[in-house]
Formats: structure tokens, sequence, C-alpha cells
């Protein structure tokens, strides 16, 4: 089948990019024009390819970047041979809303800047969101979400069906609950640039990117917020091994009681604690 731009055919057939739900709408668009019957995970990325006619993405030894949309106007795709296959599925995912906004930054060209304004990083958000909303449509996800509880264990089975990886399943998992719930990613920092200039304490564990449900009320972490000695937060990478515990976290919005599964990971050379955090009363 002769190659067809499927952020051209998106936006041909629903216009310019207004906002964040048009970018999970050209997910929606992708399966529908591959006749993929999202209640059936996981979703087939190589139907989509054979409904556009987009080569089959080629995997190379990238160094700095998961994946790389080569040409556009031919569908090419480079994927990072040595990621796990879930984190390749991601990526070219992701690279599918990259031709989304590639089209959409053609358009708004010619119409001098009408629709949604996407920066790069912004953007980048835009496309891991979309890749996301791709690979685990609401619909079907949330379903299967409501039918269990919110736990690192749904998070395991679900990333299991959709062929996702563990934390953009939990992403999308907090994207989609209706409770209060939160995922918060920390790391060994300083609380400022000038306590690690200074070099006579060592790092902590304080809160990195975080995300939160519609039903959050708590407010985020603050920066300097630190993972004391008897949380679960410090407790599970020093026996390398998931924790589960109840206790008293300090919000902006002020303490409040919350049970939390961390999993104690590694980013490069750098230790990680990922906590899944269910706001308590």
């Amino acid at each position: 089948m002769p190659y067809r731009h499927p952020g051209h055919a998106f936006i041909e057939h629903y216009g310019p990019l207004r906002d964040k739900a048009d970018v999970d709408r050209y997910g929606d668009f992708l399966r529908q024009s591959a006749q993929i019957e999202e209640d059936r995970p996981p979703v087939s990325l190589e139907r989509i390819y054979t409904c556009f006619g987009i080569p089959i993405p080629r995997q190379a030894p990238l160094q700095d970047q998961q994946g790389i949309l080569v040409d556009g106007d031919r569908g090419l795709i480079l994927i990072k041979e040595d990621d796990p296959l879930v984190r390749q599925r991601f990526t070219e995912g992701h690279e599918l809303m990259e031709l989304l906004f590639e089209a959409h930054h053609q358009l708004e060209t010619v119409q001098q800047g009408k629709g949604l304004q996407a920066v790069d990083g912004y953007k980048e958000r835009l496309c891991d969101r979309g890749a996301a909303a791709l690979l685990m449509p609401q619909q079907s996800f949330q379903a299967r979400l409501q039918m269990l509880s919110m736990s690192m264990q749904t998070g395991r089975a679900l990333a299991k069906d959709y062929q996702t990886s563990l934390m953009a399943t939990l992403l999308r998992m907090v994207q989609l609950s209706s409770g209060a719930h939160g995922l918060v990613m920390w790391r060994l920092g300083w609380a400022t640039a000038a306590e690690k200039a200074k070099g006579t304490e060592p790092p902590q564990l304080r809160p990195g990117w975080q995300a939160f449900s519609a039903g959050w009320s708590a407010g985020r972490l603050a920066k300097a917020e630190v993972a004391g000695p008897g949380s679960v937060v410090a407790i599970a990478p020093q026996l390398g091994q998931p924790l589960t515990g109840t206790e008293v976290v300090g919000f902006k919005g002020g303490e409040r009681r919350c049970h939390l599964e961390v999993l104690p990971l590694r980013g490069g050379r750098q230790q990680c604690v990922l906590a899944l955090v269910h706001l308590l009363g």
C-alpha cells in the first residue's frame, strides 16, 4: 500500500490541533483507520503501519534517544535496538505522534501560528501522552482499571495485557483514575545548588516528577521534601525490594495520611524510588 502521512490524514479530516484532547483523538483515529478493536489489547502497531503504508521502524544503535523520525514524508522511523520490547513499543507510539506534530507544524506555518502551540519540551510531553492514549485506549483501559484495585499489582497486570512498561502503565492509571492517587519519582539530590556545591552533606531522596489523579486534593510535594529514615521510600532501596506502608506525608496542602507502594529503581547510575501514593481519609 502506498504511503499516506497519518498526521496529514488526521488534520484533513479533523482540522488543525486545538488542544490536548485532539492528540488523544489522533490515537483513536489511528486505531479506527486500521480497524483495531480497542477492547482487545495489545494494540497492533503493525496494522497501523500497514494501513498507512508506513515502513516497519528499523532498529538502530542509538545512544542518547529512544527513537528518531528520520523522514516524515516517507514515514521512516528508527528505534533504539537494545531497549526492551515494551519501551520500543512506546517509542514507536511516540514517533507516530511526531508525525502528527510535523503535519501540524507545516499547516501552522502556512496559517501563521493558528491552533495548538507546541514548543519542543511541551511537544515531547504531548507525544508521550498521545503514545499512552494510543497504546492504552481510555475506554478499555479504564474499564479494566475500574474492575481492579488501584495498585502496583494491577499496574503489572495491565502492563502485561497492553504490552507497555510498568511506569507508563502506572501513569496512565493515575491519569484515568477517579480516586485520589499519585505517582512520584524520588531521586537522590540536594535541596539547592548551593548545598550541592558545598558538598558537606550527602544527597537525600527528594521528589522529582509527580503526577496526580483528578481526585487528588493534597497539592504537590515540595522539592525540598526529604524521605525520612523511617519512611518506606527510604527503606526500600536499602533493602533492594518493593515495600508498602501507611504514613503521614507532607504536601504543600498540609500533612496527609497516605498508603504508599514503593519500588526501588536505578535510573542510569542514580538510585531512584517510584512511589504509588494513595490518599487516605
